[in-house]
């Protein structure tokens, strides 16, 4: 009996964890760290990119993944996006536009 409550609340908890990523839908984000190289603009909508877990994928280059969201933080108010980029793992911080 006691497994199956332990199933439950850990299958409830994995649902839970790998719906966070809805809040990135139908938003924008502007670079507002010191390094450049990923894109200045990041739109999450149905046409450009869009996350799958915790990775960032370009719908426009045949759904390639582009980065990991490495943290999401709230500074003053207002929210701020860390991303790590795959291809040389430096990390890009993006405001919310």
């Amino acid at each position: 009996m006691k497994l199956k409550y332990f199933f439950f609340f850990l299958s409830l908890s994995l649902f839970l964890c790998s719906c966070h990523n809805e809040i990135l839908t139908n938003s924008i984000w502007k670079n507002c760290g010191d390094n450049t190289g990923l894109q200045d603009i990041l739109v999450f909508n149905d046409t450009t990119n869009f996350v799958r877990n915790d990775t960032v994928y370009n719908r426009l280059s045949i759904d390639s993944a582009i980065a990991v969201v490495d943290r999401m933080d709230t500074y003053y108010g207002e929210r701020r996006l860390y991303l790590k980029r795959l291809s040389d793992q430096k990390t890009y911080r993006f405001c919310e536009q």
